[in-house]
């Protein structure tokens, strides 16, 4: 009888180690089901017990982008969202040009009156008859959840804007608040939000509209998944206001080397990699 192996997740808990699971996160970075399959038995063979996800991911991801490298990037996308940061503004900055792609108008560090206090709200988005009040959580290192304390903070904030808004309009627009994360949120904090109305967009939450799923379907991915944006590199473009990948492929290189600040030889191979990721648009 084959033991199972006992890993450790970022947040401190355990898990037994399931081969399925590796091949299906592998498999939605684009890796053919063969591949991910054997590359997750290939893992299972070399992770010692009481393993960290982290040395997991980055052995299959070193596996995976001798394969393809693309798919090596995308499967680097949690770990990226996690690199926006330390101070979460860049996360905000990347959330309200995801919606603006998505056909919203935006807005960022937006102060409006609530029934009892003003709020600044990270980000304030509007498409046709949907007005919607959002709040990033931004989490470095993706590990512990949003729980349910978040869920009530921004509900609540949410709850003293829309009072405000509905004590000074007859009818307007439908308001929604949203909270925005780039990990996961705890079982309570999704079940308190279906239950009030907060929207949540998360990692794996909803299924049909989950954070990386918005992100893929677009290929709207952050230059904290380029490989070779390092961090003076990477410091250099978020200072430059060059938050996606997608960005850096409209442009030719020329523009880009002037607008991102950095040197010939950094410049050349983070726009290699921006057009290898980003279709043509």
């Amino acid at each position: 009888m084959v033991m199972a192996v006992t890993i450790i997740k970022s947040s401190g808990q355990q898990e037994e180690f399931l081969t399925k699971k590796l091949a299906e996160s592998l498999m939605r970075s684009g890796a053919p089901p063969e591949v991910a399959l054997d590359i997750a038995r290939q893992v299972e063979a070399k992770i010692p017990p009481a393993s960290h996800t982290k040395a997991i991911f980055r052995l299959a991801k070193r596996m995976l982008r001798k394969h393809n490298a693309v798919s090596g990037m995308k499967y680097s996308l949690k770990n990226a969202l996690s690199a926006l940061g330390p101070s979460g503004y860049p996360f905000e900055k990347y959330i309200a040009r995801i919606l603006r792609v998505y056909g919203y108008e935006v807005e960022v560090d937006k102060t409006i009156k609530g029934y009892c206090v003003n709020h600044e709200v990270d980000v304030y988005g509007r498409k046709g008859n949907e007005h919607c009040v959002i709040e990033c959580k931004y989490r470095s290192g993706g590990g512990n959840p949003a729980d349910i304390k978040i869920a009530l903070y921004v509900h609540a904030r949410f709850e003293d804007i829309r009072k405000a808004y509905e004590a000074n309009s007859e009818k307007g627009p439908l308001l929604q608040g949203w909270l925005v994360t780039n990990t996961r949120c705890t079982t309570d904090a999704i079940k308190y939000a279906e239950c009030t109305g907060l929207k949540i967009v998360s990692w794996r939450y909803p299924e049909r509209g989950s954070l990386e799923k918005i992100i893929e379907e677009k290929r709207l991915y952050p230059v904290t998944l380029l490989p070779s944006a390092r961090k003076k590199a990477l410091d250099s473009l978020l200072r430059n206001d060059i938050i996606m990948a997608q960005e850096i492929a409209d442009m030719d290189e020329p523009t880009f080397l002037k607008k991102s600040g950095l040197d010939s030889e950094s410049a050349s191979l983070i726009k290699k990699e921006a057009d290898a990721i980003c279709p043509c648009s």
